[in-house]
């Protein structure tokens, strides 16, 4: 029945294009939730919001009032935990402390274009016996100053002959009781029809939600 599935909550502020279908996308990837969509911060006005057991944040800018912060990192930390994906590292610029528990801050992106993603930890639920993958999106780049023990599980080489360092694809970490999990692929809609990325969104939220058990 369905008040015995666990519930949802994908943010989806700041974004202005496809939102019915990318919402469209998410319910049928995460078919054994039930999964709610909002598109403005108001919903952490208040502890409300906390009937959900976990959130997906597939965000784009946005800015959160210190209570909403606050609210939204109370509820991670009470042990429902994070999924953020994509433009999520690049939301709410100005809250420090989100960027605190997510662990990484988006700084920039290159253009377009095909690369490769290495899993680097095979042996995390998440990402196991998961094999390299090209993928097409935005590669981005982060700054992990305001960032503690993040677990880096796939990154990626973005073939630039003055900046060869690998960068973080995927990452988690812990924040309080809750689970975190990033994965800064999703800047194409259709990318929530591959295959592999929706293997790894339903990993991801499982791992998230183990953490209430």
């Amino acid at each position: 029945m369905i008040q015995n599935r666990k519930k949802i909550l994908l943010y989806q502020g700041g974004r202005d294009y496809n939102l019915d279908k990318t919402f469209g996308l998410f319910k049928n990837i995460l078919n054994t939730y039930v999964v709610n969509c909002f598109e403005s911060v108001d919903v952490f006005d208040n502890n409300d919001f906390f009937e959900y057991d976990t959130t997906i944040f597939f965000s784009q800018e946005g800015k959160l009032s210190t209570i909403q912060e606050q609210n939204l990192l109370n509820f991670i930390g009470s042990g429902k935990g994070f999924v953020g994906l994509h433009g999520a590292s690049a939301s709410f610029k100005n809250n420090q402390k989100y960027f605190e528990m997510l662990g990484g801050r988006f700084i920039s992106h290159k253009n377009l274009q095909e690369f490769l993603v290495n899993i680097v930890d095979k042996k995390h639920q998440i990402t196991r016996d998961l094999e390299n993958f090209y993928f097409k999106d935005e590669p981005y780049c982060h700054d992990f100053s305001m960032g503690k023990d993040i677990r880096i599980l796939a990154e990626a080489q973005y073939n630039d002959k003055d900046e060869k360092n690998t960068e973080p694809i995927m990452w988690i970490k812990d924040f309080k009781k809750g689970r975190i999990f990033f994965c800064s692929l999703g800047h194409r809609t259709i990318s929530l029809k591959e295959p592999i990325f929706q293997t790894i969104i339903v990993r991801a939220v499982e791992w998230v939600l183990e953490s209430q058990d």
